[in-house]
């Protein structure tokens, strides 16, 4: 019985010892080190328009952070997590970069009571790390923004925008690496695409 009670009492510690050896959970944010400059266009200077609440898959709207193999299997990393889910990340970076491009009177948000002429819709497509046999990854980001004119709905314009990594080992750090930089990509590409509208667009008439 002595002999069972020290085993019992060795395995407990030998546990002890194995859960602190155990390195901690990792967490990460898109960091886009990138910064909007200030758009000199006037075309919607007098307008106010709204971003809408970014559509997504459900596994995106949560703090795992996933990737698949070449055999159409998907895991989750254990011991690495988002800070806060990619959805709610891209919603500040977006609303940010359109606030900080000068382009528009007023950006605001979805569940704002202020009145707005255009409403900017951006839907997460893919986000995603699929890791080969060989441990090489290939790494995609896609996005989806459309613009509406709020009084007439009428789609104003749309635009799809991909970044892929390819060939790069696959591991959370990487993975996390090309969607920041993809991210800061997007937000550049985005509020461009916006200033081109802004001048495309016919001058704001009152309703």
């Amino acid at each position: 019985m002595r002999a069972l009670l020290l085993a019992g009492i060795m395995l407990f510690f030998s546990a002890c010892s194995l859960t602190r050896e155990v390195p901690p959970s990792v967490s990460y944010h898109l960091d886009t080190r990138m910064e909007v400059v200030s758009s000199s266009e006037q075309g919607c200077r007098e307008r106010v328009i709204r971003v809408a609440l970014i559509q997504s898959p459900k596994w995106l709207k949560s703090t795992s952070i996933f990737y698949s193999d070449g055999h159409n299997r998907r895991y989750r990393y254990t011991r690495a997590r988002w800070e806060e889910t990619p959805t709610d990340q891209l919603q500040q970076l977006i609303e940010q970069a359109v606030t900080d491009s000068e382009l528009y009177k007023g950006v605001i948000p979805y569940k704002s009571l202020a009145k707005d002429e255009w409403l900017l819709e951006v839907r997460l497509e893919e986000m995603e790390q699929q890791i080969a046999d060989d441990g090489s990854a290939d790494t995609v980001l896609r996005l989806y923004a459309v613009l509406v004119d709020q009084y007439s709905r009428a789609l104003l314009a749309q635009k799809r925008f991909t970044y892929r990594v390819t060939e790069m080992p696959g591991d959370v750090e990487n993975a996390v690496l090309a969607w920041s930089q993809g991210t800061g990509k997007f937000e550049l590409e985005l509020t461009q695409w916006l200033e081109d509208e802004c001048r495309e667009q016919h001058p704001l008439t009152l309703h």
